[in-house]
């Protein structure tokens, strides 16, 4: 008959399931110290810093390192009483579980158990996201002056998206539990001139409108849009400025279990070079009779 333990409460979703050993935790895990809007635990304590779990020694047939202690997989326990006896959640209802039994690498088996989600939702999480990041384009600038065309010192140059789609989520389902992921875009416009700071612009940019003068326009809060200072050409200046405009989609998920989390962020970029050029004007001027 198996060994069981008090365990603590459910994994972190944040966790992946565990197949084999793991990274190892030395010690014997106690106590939750952070669950989530549900009542899951998310995080939990452990103790046992010297290595040696719940007092088992290092024993285990000559062994001299440091025992190590991690969670290994168990059979489906289909015993109903390990809930009540070792203080454990029941699962949402129809949420397929795994069972993991903690044991060290001396051989010992300790009176630990836990169940985690079989399939989590982080797993579910990735799948959805490689399905959106699979439909996100690079950006399709469009600009004023129009690319390719040079610009005039100190004239604002106005940058917008014209795929630009807003904020796109998809949802799925894995082992009973539902994830919805949300991916959020953020437009940037590096210039590339010397100097110059990349702008963070509101929505899908700016397309310039010749009703209203291009600097009031340019000045206005989250404008997409720079004045270039430094001419392209000259001595020791390249023939464009590397200028870039960049998309970057902040991901986030949410599940039916109450647990949340981020992704890594995915980014398409594109490069939008700009020459610019300076005019001068003659002023031609007249004696009089």
């Amino acid at each position: 008959m198996n060994v069981r333990r008090v365990a603590i409460a459910i994994v972190a979703a944040t966790l992946p399931m565990l197949i084999g050993p793991p990274a190892a935790h030395a010690g014997d895990p106690s106590d939750c110290t952070k669950r989530d809007s549900q009542g899951f635990c998310i995080e939990w304590s452990v103790g046992g810093g010297d290595g040696n779990p719940g007092g088992g020694g290092n024993g285990g047939g000559g062994n001299s390192g440091a025992v190590v202690c991690y969670w290994v997989n168990n059979p489906p326990i289909g015993d109903p009483t390990i809930y009540a006896d070792y203080g454990l959640q029941y699962p949402p209802p129809g949420v397929a579980i795994q069972w993991q039994y903690y044991e060290c690498s001396d051989g010992s088996v300790q009176d630990n158990y836990r169940w985690i989600f079989a399939v989590p939702p982080t797993d579910t999480a990735n799948e959805i996201l490689i399905r959106i990041e699979r439909g996100l384009e690079p950006p399709r600038v469009e600009s004023s002056p129009p690319l390719g065309t040079a610009s005039i010192l100190t004239v604002p140059v106005f940058v917008s998206v014209a795929n630009w789609s807003g904020a796109i989520s998809q949802s799925g389902c894995g082992g009973g539990i539902c994830v919805t992921v949300t991916a959020t875009p953020v437009l940037t416009f590096d210039p590339g001139e010397p100097g110059s700071t990349p702008r963070t612009c509101t929505g899908s940019g700016t397309k310039f409108n010749r009703s209203i003068p291009p600097a009031q326009q340019a000045t206005a809060q989250g404008a997409c849009a720079h004045a270039y200072k430094l001419r392209t050409g000259a001595e020791g200046r390249p023939t464009e400025w590397p200028a870039m405009a960049t998309v970057r989609w902040s991901i986030a998920w949410t599940s039916t279990v109450g647990q949340s989390g981020v992704l890594p962020a995915v980014v398409r970029a594109v490069p939008i070079p700009r020459s610019v050029q300076e005019v001068q004007t003659v002023v031609v001027g007249g004696s009089t009779p």
